[in-house]
């Protein structure tokens, strides 16, 4: 987007790419027309900006929020050179600017994702070092170590574990480094019983002997097999698990769904929670992002697990589909190829 002003320092021309982004007219945007289109908290410092630099004729660069036709504001980064006429003379100013809205909000999103993930990170540090303070005064007192600190110490580790993994990956795919898969065969039935197995425990131990949350698989008899990486996909179950508990605060039941859908397999896991606005749905698996009706305060997270879990899906060559409604919950399904038989066409 390109302006001019003269020697009155009032603006003589706009380009058309201005102006559709405005949806103004020239006549409405020279003079001093188009600092109507300013955001109000920054029309100051940017008409301040501009005049000061135009008194001294030097350049100068500034972002400021300005008012789009849709009437949205978007942060523009504005430069400002003053230009000469034919004889060498000051004539006045020529600009350019360029939309940075997104660049701004990806920022913002890093910087909250950084302490996020300090937070995160900073939780389970404390309730070790609790733990094994525990543990330490046992053996202090001469007496047995007992299992419960152990057990707590345990699932502090594995939740670090799981953060550093998901920071790991995500700086991976930051700097377009594809993930390290090791595929074999993997026979869905017995892994999903695995995975749910720990899970039940898990929310078991939490709840202090009352499990909140019931698992209820729906498995169909025979082999169901694919091609993956086992790990990987541990990864991305126990993201999906971890999510439907964390997300169904009043507890229920979860229900984990392996089912044939098309050519290849589907595997489900519904849960009874709060559910996701509808208008989120298509950016969840974005990086860094979170839905508008959660907060780093009442559902901690970063931001990253649906994302990986996408691409982990995806380099398996299967889909994601996300499927929920607001108070009602939400249901996830993987989708994956199933592996194909030897000599089975």
């Amino acid at each position: 987007m390109v302006w001019r002003s003269g020697l009155d320092a009032q603006c003589n021309y706009f380009n058309a790419t201005w102006l559709r982004f405005t949806g103004r007219t020239l006549e409405q945007e020279v003079g001093d027309g188009w600092v109507s289109g300013v955001h109000p908290d920054d029309l100051r410092r940017c008409v301040d900006t501009y005049l000061s630099n135009f008194e001294r004729r030097t350049a100068f660069e500034m972002e400021y929020r300005l008012r789009r036709h849709d009437g949205v504001y978007r942060y523009i980064f504005d430069r400002g050179v003053p230009f000469t006429d034919d004889s060498g003379q000051f004539a006045g100013f020529i600009g350019s600017c360029v939309d940075v809205h997104e660049r701004r909000e990806a920022d913002r999103a890093k910087a909250t994702f950084l302490a996020l993930a300090t937070h995160e990170l900073r939780t389970p540090l404390t309730s070790m070092r609790m733990y094994m303070e525990a543990l330490r005064r046992q053996l202090a007192q001469g007496a047995l170590a007992t299992s419960s600190p152990l057990l707590r110490l345990n699932a502090q580790l594995e939740r670090v574990s799981s953060l550093v993994q998901d920071l790991e990956d995500t700086g991976r795919l930051e700097a377009e480094l594809p993930l390290v898969m090791r595929k074999e065969e993997l026979e869905l039935t017995e892994f999903v019983q695995a995975v749910v197995a720990t899970h039940r425990d898990t929310d078991t131990f939490r709840s202090r002997g009352q499990q909140r949350h019931v698992f209820e698989l729906t498995l169909p008899p025979g082999a169901h097999r694919v091609l993956a990486d086992r790990q990987r996909m541990e990864q991305v179950l126990n993201n999906l698990l971890t999510n439907a508990v964390k997300y169904s605060p009043k507890g229920g039941t979860i229900h984990v769904t392996l089912a044939r859908e098309g050519p290849g397999l589907a595997l489900s896991v519904k849960d009874p929670g709060i559910g996701i606005p509808a208008a989120d749905i298509p950016s969840l698996p974005r990086r860094y992002f979170r839905a508008s009706n959660v907060s780093a305060e009442n559902y901690p997270g970063l931001g990253l697990g649906l994302s990986l879990v996408k691409e982990i899906i995806e380099a398996h060559g299967g889909g994601l589909r996300i499927q929920s409604e607001l108070g009602r919950g939400t249901t996830l399904t993987l989708l994956l190829p199933e592996a194909r038989e030897e000599g089975r066409a």
